[in-house]
């Protein structure tokens, strides 16, 4: 039954998600406070709960999708169906409610912790997003894909938040040096909610038999495969050309080891995901790309070790 479960909440998408979080707060915010002399206000206990929180609500929003998709998941992948085959539907909402419950009460208990309570809130919207997207906001063109791009760059906005507030409430100085730190926040909150983005309108191409039969009106149930793949070579246009400007100002900067990385690790891949966009014909070429786009997603994430050693 662990398998399933563990399969029932996708992972190893949470371990990239704790990964994020733990990179994000150790390669990028600790070095710019230090640089400022500013010392940590949230205990590493505390931020550990804050990053459980983050993964079981994620953890949840996994479980109820897939209650709600078993009847276009026996149409798009019937070999892959965990609810209703491996786990009962009633062990997915049991599942579903326990991992909610306890990560509101973490997100609470953490922003009393760090003296401010309405941070608990978070946790809550995000969740009940979660529960919309999954019962109706799915079906809808474009906005789906809007909620789960928004809630994976809310795994990085929370850590400031946290952080920030906790400093507040210790009666430390601000940081100073806001420029650079919302230089790297701007960077990697664009990179997840564009990769997210991208990620989730390949699946909706690699499920658009299911959608269709269900009434969904996903991007490409409504304007076709050939406009929506146009849409996704736009979206990596636009995500290389960004990228290949931050290499750029790496390289003026001397920093070959960022340059390289970016170039090799993250942009060539994103241009091979527009190639095989471009050419692919069947479903498998959509599930490949759907692994891509999680690779490159790691590889921005991994990205944050070198920052941390130029920082």
């Amino acid at each position: 039954m662990i398998v399933n479960v563990l399969k029932l909440i996708r992972y190893p998408n949470l371990i990239i998600i704790g990964l994020t979080q733990y990179l994000f707060r150790y390669c990028i915010l600790f070095p710019i406070m230090k640089l400022e002399h500013i010392e940590p206000a949230m205990s590493h206990i505390n931020f550990a709960l804050l990053v459980l929180s983050t993964i079981l609500i994620a953890a949840a929003g996994y479980a109820i999708n897939d209650y709600f998709d078993i009847r276009s998941d026996r149409i798009n992948r019937p070999d892959k169906i965990i609810v209703g085959r491996l786990l009962s539907r009633r062990i997915a909402i049991l599942f579903h409610t326990i991992f909610n419950i306890i990560a509101i009460l973490l997100g609470i208990y953490v922003s009393y912790k760090v003296g401010s309570f309405k941070l608990g809130a978070i946790n809550i919207v995000i969740s009940i997003l979660l529960w919309l997207y999954s019962v109706k906001y799915k079906a809808y063109f474009l906005v789906g894909n809007i909620i789960i791009s928004f809630a994976t760059a809310m795994t990085i906005i929370v850590i400031l938040l946290f952080d920030i507030s906790a400093l507040l409430s210790s009666g430390q100085m601000i940081i100073t040096n806001k420029s650079l730190l919302e230089f790297f926040l701007w960077i990697y909150l664009l990179f997840a909610f564009m990769i997210s983005l991208i990620r989730e309108i390949i699946k909706d191409i690699e499920d658009i038999e299911g959608d269709r039969k269900c009434g969904c009106s996903t991007i490409p149930v409504v304007i076709g495969i050939p406009k929506t793949k146009i849409i996704l070579l736009c979206l990596i246009a636009i995500s290389v050309v960004a990228l290949s400007y931050i290499s750029y100002l790496s390289n003026i900067q001397h920093l070959k080891i960022i340059f390289w990385y970016l170039n090799i690790i993250v942009i060539i891949p994103f241009i091979y995901m527009g190639y095989i966009i471009y050419i692919s014909k069947n479903k498998a070429d959509y599930g490949f790309l759907s692994n891509v786009a999680k690779f490159i997603m790691l590889a921005g994430v991994l990205s944050m070790t070198l920052i941390f050693n130029w920082i």
